[in-house]
């Protein structure tokens, strides 16, 4: 990913910042959730959360590690930054955030105990040489908790691929980003392994994504790294598309008129020996 490219993805989230994680869809606190017991914070540690968005990792793992612990949230996008440094001033809470590249973050080294990166690792041009980064930032003895996406569920394939004509070459990598050493358990935990990590494993969990009719997912998608797509279709074929998007969503149809997607997360954890 060049910088250029990264400088628009950190654009696109400040686009996204408003409406982040705020339509009714269980999605980064549920998966931030069972992280957040994998890693078995307890009180009086310090965190980094990369790739803090909007606090759904953070927030909970500020109330983990409670008063004598602090959690420091990262992120490339200012808005993203701004308004969470906004929630965390209105909540009292013992956080902080600060707008930094999770690639290479410039942080002293080991000076957190556990890290958290939920759903970000994919995002980076050189993603081992970033998880390398995150190593020497743990103390001895640390952990790190990281959320990547697995198989995608081959219902929504469809509506996949009506954005596919309109992804220049230069992004394809976001139509791949499960491929190579995402592409299963055993080769992102090699990955992991190759920045200097032991004790490294890995379970997947299916869990179901409900929206409350195709709208709803079109909305959420438009509030989330999912917005790229539709910003990628000429204003002239929106309309087209959007219908396009429906008509594939429409079989996929709950008897409620729920549209569920079935996403399967995997939670690595792995230690600094």
């Amino acid at each position: 990913m060049s910088t250029d490219t990264r400088q628009a993805m950190a654009l696109l989230f400040d686009r996204t910042a408003e409406t982040y994680d705020a339509l009714g869809v269980d999605f980064f606190g549920v998966f931030a959730e069972e992280l957040l017991d994998r890693v078995d914070l307890v009180p009086g540690e310090q965190v980094l959360d990369v790739g803090c968005g909007r606090g759904a990792v953070l927030f909970p793992a500020a109330e983990r590690v409670g008063a004598g612990g602090s959690v420091l949230g990262i992120d490339l996008s200012a808005e993203m930054i701004r308004r969470t440094a906004k929630d965390i001033e209105a909540r009292g809470v013992n956080a902080s955030v600060s707008l930094m590249d999770a690639q290479e973050p410039t942080l002293a080294d080991a000076s957190f105990d556990a890290l958290l990166a939920s759903f970000v690792v994919f995002f980076l041009p050189d993603p081992v040489a970033a998880l390398r980064s995150w190593h020497r930032l743990l103390k001895p003895g640390g952990r790190a908790g990281v959320t990547t996406f697995g198989a995608d569920d081959p219902r929504w394939a469809a509506v996949r691929e009506v954005f596919k004509p309109f992804v220049p070459p230069e992004l394809a990598w976001t139509l791949t980003i499960r491929a190579s050493l995402f592409a299963t358990v055993e080769s992102f935990g090699q990955a992991v392994e190759s920045a200097g990590f032991t004790g490294v494993t890995s379970v997947e969990r299916v869990c179901p994504v409900k929206f409350a009719d195709p709208v709803h997912w079109i909305d959420w998608s438009w509030s989330q790294g999912q917005r790229m797509f539709w910003e990628l279709v000429p204003e002239n074929r929106l309309d087209a598309v959007h219908q396009a998007v429906l008509a594939e969503l429409e079989p996929l149809r709950e008897p409620d008129g729920s549209v569920v997607l079935a996403q399967t997360v995997r939670y690595t954890i792995a230690h600094r020996g």
